[in-house]
């Protein structure tokens, strides 16, 4: 309602609403966090921080997404997201020895590959077209 009739663009309301949505995070982790775990130590300001970071990453990291969203397209910010997901499952083998599943190693390898096609798109549309998959001159079939 406010994109249309204050005549917001999409990043300007983003930057509006980043505060209210830190305030809900910082919020709801203070108030569904308390019960859940230990209470850190008096002294010990360890967990909060770690809470307060996690909150101003999030902010962070919507407000590049959307910032890239308006100098790009979704698809690209959705071949980003595809990324970070790859990066995240490498992260976590190297880092902490986590175990992937043969399952996990093919979707790695499906969503990289997927992702040299999207960025590759005309070298690939032309190796095909050389090794005669599709005729480009042909109505309605190719590309």
């Amino acid at each position: 309602a406010l994109l249309q009739e204050e005549r917001l663009d999409a990043v300007t309301l983003l930057y509006a609403t980043s505060v209210p949505s830190f305030c809900l995070l910082a919020g709801a982790a203070l108030v569904l966090e308390a019960g859940v775990a230990l209470p850190p130590a008096p002294t010990s300001s360890h967990l909060w921080a770690c809470v307060l970071l996690s909150c101003v990453l999030s902010v962070l990291y919507n407000l590049a997404s959307f910032s890239l969203l308006a100098l790009t397209s979704a698809l690209t910010v959705h071949v980003l997201g595809n990324l970070t997901v790859v990066g995240n499952l490498i992260l976590s083998r190297l880092l902490f020895g986590s175990r992937l599943s043969a399952l996990s190693y093919v979707g790695i390898a499906l969503t990289l590959s997927g992702m040299f096609l999207y960025h590759n798109c005309e070298f690939v549309a032309s190796w095909a077209t050389r090794r005669a998959f599709w005729q480009r001159d042909r109505t309605g079939k190719g590309l």
